[in-house]
């Protein structure tokens, strides 16, 4: 539990030392009333030490940023710079308790490149399956209408003729495909 305290207060060097000093009393305080003796129980409690840290430091950073005035109602300073500051805490808390939401926008990204070269990929693929095809089905049904020649004439020859037709088409393409002519 110690450890953690520690590494917890590392990372507190942006609050003052009352304010760190606030911060580890009540998480020390808070360990040791829920029985937390392990370091890796507390960051089963809180989230790692730099998760907590974030919270708190967004948490004093909201609370600074915030001043009573003489009625009692709360009224925000004008102070620019600290409010971007009190944005930027608050970005990094989210996103430290996000971190699958983080992992999302690198998925899209490369989701985003890698369906172009998957979709030209595809148009390729189908193209030689394409003159596969016609080739292999122009050299079956020559064979297959070279033997049924010898037994019903008529039909060898239209499979013959239609063998050669496929054996056409497929040499035609991959002439102009080329860029041969």
């Amino acid at each position: 539990m110690h450890e953690y305290i520690d590494e917890l207060k590392s990372h507190l060097t942006e609050l003052t030392a009352e304010e760190q000093l606030d911060v580890i009393n009540f998480y020390t305080e808070y360990l040791a009333d829920a029985g937390i003796e392990t370091y890796a129980a507390a960051v089963d409690k809180l989230g790692t030490p730099v998760q907590l840290a974030r919270k708190v430091l967004a948490d004093y950073s909201i609370k600074a940023s915030q001043t009573m005035d003489d009625t009692g109602t709360r009224t925000h300073s004008k102070q620019p710079q600290r409010d971007v500051r009190t944005i930027w805490l608050i970005i990094l808390a989210i996103l430290s308790f996000a971190t699958p939401v983080g992992l999302i926008i690198p998925a899209i990204l490369i989701t985003i490149c890698v369906v172009p070269f998957s979709i030209i990929f595809s148009i390729v693929v189908t193209i030689a399956a394409f003159f596969l095809g016609l080739l292999l089905m122009g050299v079956i049904l020559i064979g297959a209408g070279g033997y049924i020649i010898f037994t019903s004439f008529w039909a060898g020859v239209l499979v013959l003729g239609i063998g050669f037709t496929a054996f056409g088409f497929f040499y035609c393409f991959s002439q102009s495909s080329t860029g041969l002519r």
